[in-house]
């Protein structure tokens, strides 16, 4: 048995053995008051049937040739008791496709643990960590399931409430590795890390929250041989000294003022290698981010205002890691997150080396039962100037006072540097019209309909430009989507949809049946759907075609 199993199976026993001396302390001190100790977790499955489909692109990789299932599965469960707090989440992959969209992954095993306490002012927490500074420019470890991110890092951390109003926290630790196939493992390089964060009341009606953060990060050996061993294949001009450490530091502060906050955060990054858009090694002397959010808000009006400016900020746990792989930090996306099916289909991921991006969000409502909302977003490339991702999105929700109907709909532009974020193709030009319309029938009863069509060379089909390439279609063409959803509280709700490929006459049906009870949910679904880029705040992964059956299952407890 090798050392990895034996430090699990001797973590199991600790965790198991203190939860039941702590539970029989508790029970000894029943009469004296004392707290006894308290469960709690989440079980969230989802189960894949693959049919093979090769008009939709659905075959030639092993889910649809051979293997034809697939699972993810996480359970987690917690602990508190005398200070104590103890948590476990055990993650079951098998066949699955959420780290490498056409190569099955297959593992388990304790995907996370921790133990924390604390002391007075101390708070103590060993084993994988989650954790923020500011806004992530520097460091966020955090959990996307469905994106396959799991951003964790394996160390210590210590933090310590100065005042009441102020609060140091600093950790030390490897990140996991949560795109090894053959097994759930660590990167070597070490991380390390500290922030302080505070608060200060100016007056009755105005306060500020700031921060100061600082991380680095140290190559292992075996890591910067891999680097140097790829350097010295360079021609000897594009050759490069890399440095083992590279250090990060920001400042942020939220001023709020009556109706007004304001968000602004600065960050540094030293000396680090990175790779250009051609996967080529390079190391700029340094990096920079500025992000700032301004808000207002009264009654009946709401605007933020959001900007961000990006340069070789690009900052992973090893040189060597693409795409979701190996991130240390979170840049904020500025684009709005869609969650209509087609207005959602093409999304910006942020770039990580040069990007300057603003956004308007703002919204309107003149009287009870009626708002206007409108979105603007648009994304450049500094270096280069060229358009990465452009967005204007307007919507009017209409809620009738003493009706049983309410009403959304509006009209999508994008503009989708698809040769930038997908590596194909060259520029797709949107406008999607939509609406959504709820009926209730009764307290328990309603009926959803969605309807929405994408039309794709905008530019030239309304505009009046001439298209260069009219035998060729913008990545897949225009589609039509139609959804009905029926609704019966508390327990159940179907849902019938069709997503048509109007230029190829081909539709990607969907029925589902989904059952609740109380915090617990099962939906069985069958589906099929085009390929395509799944974003979630910025953070993308590419999704291949599917056909098939879905068992989701989740609950909490």
């Amino acid at each position: 048995m090798n050392n990895c199993c034996q430090i699990r199976r001797v973590l199991w026993v600790l965790l198991i053995g203190l939860c039941w001396l702590t539970n029989t302390w508790a029970q000894d001190d029943d009469t004296s008051g004392r707290d006894k100790g308290q469960f709690s977790g989440d079980f969230q499955t989802n189960v894949r049937f693959y049919q093979r489909d090769s008009l939709r692109g659905a075959a030639g990789i092993p889910f649809y040739d051979y293997l034809l299932y697939g699972v993810d599965s996480w359970l987690t469960l917690n602990y508190r008791i005398y200070g104590f707090e103890l948590g476990m989440r055990f993650d079951v992959f098998h066949n699955s496709n959420l780290f490498n969209p056409t190569r099955e992954a297959s593992k388990q095993g304790i995907g996370r643990w921790y133990i924390s306490k604390s002391i007075g002012k101390l708070d103590l927490t060993a084993g994988y960590l989650y954790d923020q500074f500011g806004s992530g420019t520097t460091f966020r470890a955090y959990e996307a399931r469905l994106l396959g991110v799991d951003q964790s890092v394996l160390g210590v951390r210590l933090a310590y409430r100065l005042t009441p109003n102020w609060t140091i926290r600093g950790f030390t630790g490897k990140l996991k590795n949560q795109f090894k196939l053959d097994d759930i493992e660590l990167y070597q390089p070490i991380l390390r890390g500290a922030c302080l964060e505070g608060f200060v009341k100016l007056s009755n009606n105005s306060q500020i929250q700031p921060g100061i953060s600082a991380v680095s990060r140290t190559l292992d050996t075996k890591t910067m041989e891999g680097v140097a061993q790829e350097i010295n294949s360079y021609d000897l001009k594009d050759r490069f000294i890399p440095k083992y450490s590279t250090y990060l530091g920001s400042v942020y502060n939220t001023l709020t003022v009556n109706n007004f906050s304001w968000y602004l955060e600065g960050s540094v990054k030293s000396e680090d290698v990175l790779r250009d858009l051609t996967g080529k090694l390079f190391n700029p002397n340094h990096g920079y981010v500025a992000y700032t959010t301004l808000a207002y808000s009264q009654k009946g009006f709401g605007a933020v205002l959001q900007g961000k400016y990006t340069n070789n900020f690009d900052f992973r746990i090893a040189p060597s890691e693409i795409v979701n792989a190996g991130l240390v930090h979170y840049l904020p996306s500025l684009t709005r997150i869609n969650t209509y099916r087609l207005t959602s289909r093409y999304n910006a991921a942020t770039q990580l080396l040069n990007e300057v991006g603003i956004q308007a969000d703002f919204t309107y409502t003149p009287k009870r039962g009626l708002t206007f909302a409108l979105n603007l977003a648009d994304i450049l490339d500094p270096e280069s100037g060229d358009q990465l991702f452009r967005e204007i999105y307007a919507d009017v929700n209409i809620k009738p006072k003493d009706k049983n109907w309410k009403l959304n709909a509006g009209l999508q532009m994008v503009d989708y540097n698809q040769a930038r974020f997908e590596q194909k193709g060259d520029f797709v030009n949107t406008l999607t019209p939509f609406a959504e319309w709820v009926y209730k029938f009764d307290k328990k009863k309603s009926l959803k309909a969605e309807l929405s069509y994408l039309l794709t060379k905008r530019n030239y089909r309304l505009f009046g430009q001439t298209d260069p390439h009219p035998e060729k279609l913008q990545d897949l063409g225009d589609f039509a989507w139609l959804l009905l959803e029926f609704n019966v509280a508390p327990h159940w709700s179907f849902s019938a949809s069709d997503m048509y490929n109007t230029d190829n006459n081909i539709h990607y049906p969907s029925l589902g049946a989904f059952f609740t009870q109380k915090v617990t949910r099962f939906g069985f679904i069958y589906a099929k759907q085009p390929a395509g880029i799944v974003c979630t705040g910025g953070v993308c992964r590419f999704e291949p075609a599917f056909s098939g059956f879905r068992l989701d299952v989740s609950t909490n407890f």
